[in-house]
């Protein structure tokens, strides 16, 4: 395995947006805790080489919360990286997790079409970092919940089914319209998981392995 993925996948997030001519480059984060370790990069060593003023930010999901909840994944993002870099608060879209799920995916949904190029009536993002669970969901997509890999809208309401916390999700078809979509995971811990989602690639039990068909292999960063 090699251990320096974060720091790979950040000089390729450098290298897209200094190549991207014209335009705005789109950008979409997940929550967790994978992207600290990220945000820790973004901070540091390369603060100065990401130009945020270039970057539109979005996000792949979000819990029903506000955003001053510790849940929040718009909260984390604002409290760990938001706060410490250069980036224009008319550029930062957050998912409104305060909001009745279902509206706001509906909102969010037209937000995105609104400002992003479009392929067959979905948005295209220039990169999406997506995390995997251990029970191979993504992007608040859980097993079982087939009908978001080719829902007609790019966001969705969706539900934690352990939880019956509800969500908002960036739907399969988002994801896989993507210029580049990269499922980012860190620590030993998460070695069995890759290990899961690549021995059943295409199984529509699994959200991550089910993307992973269309995404390939190359796309997993893992960084111990």
């Amino acid at each position: 395995m090699v251990k320096n993925r974060a720091e790979e996948l950040t000089c390729l997030l450098i290298e897209m947006i200094n190549k991207k001519e014209g335009d705005y480059f789109y950008l979409a984060i997940s929550g967790g805790n994978s992207p600290m370790s990220l945000y820790s990069l973004w901070l540091g060593k390369y603060k100065k080489l990401i130009l945020w003023d270039k970057v539109k930010l979005f996000w792949v999901d979000e819990r029903a919360v506000p955003p001053d909840n510790l849940e929040s994944n718009y909260g984390s993002a604002k409290k760990y990286l938001l706060d410490f870099i250069d980036i224009p608060k008319s550029n930062v879209f957050r998912i409104k997790g305060e909001n009745i799920p279902d509206e706001e995916a509906l909102r969010y949904s037209s937000l995105v079409k609104k400002h992003l190029p479009l392929k067959n009536d979905f948005p295209v993002f220039d990169m999406i970092i997506l995390g995997i669970g251990e029970d191979g969901h993504t992007s608040s997509i859980f097993p079982g919940q087939h009908h978001l890999y080719s829902h007609k809208q790019p966001y969705a309401a969706s539900v934690n089914p352990y939880t019956g916390q509800l969500r908002v999700a960036m739907t399969g078809n988002t994801i896989l319209a993507a210029n580049k979509a990269i499922f980012y995971l860190t620590g030993t811990s998460k070695i069995e998981t890759v290990h899961m989602i690549e021995s059943n690639i295409g199984n529509v039990k699994y959200p991550a392995s089910y993307l992973l068909k269309y995404l390939g292999k190359s796309s997993i960063f893992l960084s111990l």
